[in-house]
């Protein structure tokens, strides 16, 4: 069964956004994908394309249109190293996801994660609101933290290795997008760093101090914190001590990491030696739900980033 770890009310809720869609497997020769299209049929009545390389074919000139579409639209012309990609059956997906023919697209267990990007881009473009793919985990804690938070989000954990300011506003707005999306609570942002609020002086410390400051002037109605150590974002006691004036208080659960080692770091430490269940990485910021897989995932790994890909749709 699907999340058997998550509480009902987060279950219920991707479960309800999920149930009934349309999606597009791009890998449907791989016995793994096969049997996830089985486990999310049965669980969900999710309806699964798989994709195969006849097909793809078939498909390549209305893949190059909506290429051509997506490129004419940023201004550029369509690179000569993707116009071979067209009967790739990633970017196949893409377009039917451009063309509302399936609701989201997952791939990746065969390929990498930088040719799921190159599709998504190539077929479906970037939010509006954002400049940026990243990725996210969300995680199911064995107990909750001190703040009393069972279900969290870190970010990014898989695609930017030195992030800016700028590229951390856009982690963390659209961390906190997907988890009010999956949760159906009220995302509670905190940006880390090694400081609380000047209690060091470094430029990766400016680096998040600004982000934060971008973030609360763009986003002011969203709960957030920054910067601001580990221990600040998720004990209420030492975040009263360190940050009074914050405004999560310790109730984080949107972790915002300052780089990719930090956030791959983060979220193994917590899944390997803390015992969480770790989902993902899914893939934020494409126009359209578009998400990665780990190439050693499995077939259940398949069917949960599907369901929480579809949930965003």
């Amino acid at each position: 069964m699907l999340f058997q770890t998550l509480s009902s009310g987060a279950r219920d809720n991707i479960f309800m956004r999920a149930k009934g869609k349309t999606i597009s497997l791009p890998e449907g020769n791989d016995e793994r994908v096969i049997k996830a299209a089985e486990i999310l049929k049965k669980e969900l009545n999710i309806k699964t394309y798989l994709g195969n390389s006849q097909e793809a074919e078939k498909n390549k000139q209305k893949t190059l249109d909506i290429m051509q579409k997506i490129a004419e639209k940023k201004g550029k012309p369509l690179s000569d190293k993707i116009l071979p990609l067209i009967g790739d059956t990633t970017f196949e997906g893409g377009a039917k996801l451009h063309l509302g023919e399936v609701d989201a697209v997952v791939s990746g267990c065969v390929n990498s994660t930088a040719h799921v990007i190159r599709a998504a881009l190539s077929t479906v473009g970037l939010k509006p609101q954002t400049k940026i793919i990243t990725s996210a985990f969300l995680l199911a804690l064995p107990k909750p933290t001190p703040g009393g938070e069972g279900l969290v989000l870190f970010a990014d954990c898989g695609v930017i290795p030195q992030p800016s300011s700028g590229e951390l506003v856009d982690i963390a707005y659209l961390g906190q997008e997907a988890y009010a999306f999956w949760s159906g609570q009220t995302p509670h942002v905190s940006f880390l760093s090694f400081s609380t609020v000047g209690s060091a002086e470094h430029p990766d410390v400016e680096k998040v101090r600004n982000a934060f400051k971008i973030f609360t002037e763009k986003y002011p109605n969203i709960i957030a914190d920054g910067e601001v150590q580990f221990d600040t974002a998720c004990v209420p006691s030492v975040a009263q001590r360190k940050n009074p004036q914050g405004k999560a208080q310790g109730k984080t659960n949107v972790f915002i990491f300052p780089d990719l080692d930090a956030g791959n770091i983060g979220y193994k430490i917590t899944q390997r030696i803390g015992g969480a269940e770790a989902w993902g990485p899914i893939l934020l910021g494409a126009a359209k739900p578009f998400s990665d897989l780990s190439r050693g995932a499995s077939a259940e790994d398949i069917a949960h980033v599907a369901a929480l890909t579809l949930a965003l749709s």
